[in-house]
């Protein structure tokens, strides 16, 4: 018999085994990346984050109005939104430019980041005045809670609130008609016109200014 062929032979199956059991060995799975949900930001930040690139069109810009919005991408939670839309004016260009931030991209052209919209002519107007940015030292999660405190009082506001318990709060920024100071609007409503009522809150010292039905 001749022993160099029953070598040859024993490796070559041997070989043949071990190519098998490679083949067939299933591939290790690569651990899946736990996906982190998208935070929203409250209004004070969404607010400056806009003010950096509202401030290199005009050094001299300041806050007409401001107001969240939603994206299914971050879910709402208390005081923060995952979109915030403000118009900026400047008072020296007499000019205004829209704004929005947002933590994420979306449907209907959102872009995630902050970016500017388009400008028009802008008139000074003695009942909305111009916001400077640093008279917002309240954010919106502060005016939340104060506001929570105010209906909490108020034996009719807190019965409607609880008989409404998914009902979504909204804010805008503003300071228009004879109110001394800027305040948040804290809206218990899908809208403003849709509300059951809103609370004002000042931006500056975050006291209660009034209740509105």
């Amino acid at each position: 018999m001749n022993h160099t062929f029953l070598s040859i032979s024993f490796l070559g199956v041997l070989t043949l085994g071990l190519t098998g059991c490679s083949e067939s060995a299933p591939p290790a799975k690569k651990a899946e990346a736990v996906k982190k949900p998208i935070e929203p930001v409250s209004g004070q930040s969404g607010l400056f984050q806009m003010f950096q690139v509202a401030r290199p069109w005009a050094p001299d810009a300041m806050i007409l109005t401001l107001e969240n919005g939603d994206i299914p991408e971050a879910k709402a939670q208390p005081g923060k939104y995952g979109v915030w839309r403000a118009t900026f004016v400047s008072p020296s260009k007499k000019v205004k430019r829209d704004y929005v931030f947002a933590v994420s991209d979306s449907d209907g052209g959102v872009i995630k980041g902050a970016r500017a919209g388009s400008e028009s002519a802008y008139a000074a107007n003695a009942r909305i005045h111009p916001i400077p940015i640093q008279d917002v030292r309240i954010d919106t999660t502060a005016a939340l809670e104060t506001a929570l405190k105010v209906v909490e009082k108020d034996p009719a506001m807190s019965k409607a609130l609880a008989d409404n318990k998914d009902l979504p709060v909204q804010y805008v920024l503003d300071w228009s008609g004879t109110n001394p100071k800027p305040y948040w609007r804290v809206v218990f409503g899908i809208t403003v016109s849709q509300s059951l009522f809103s609370v004002l809150i000042d931006a500056g010292t975050g006291e209660f200014v009034k209740k509105m039905h």
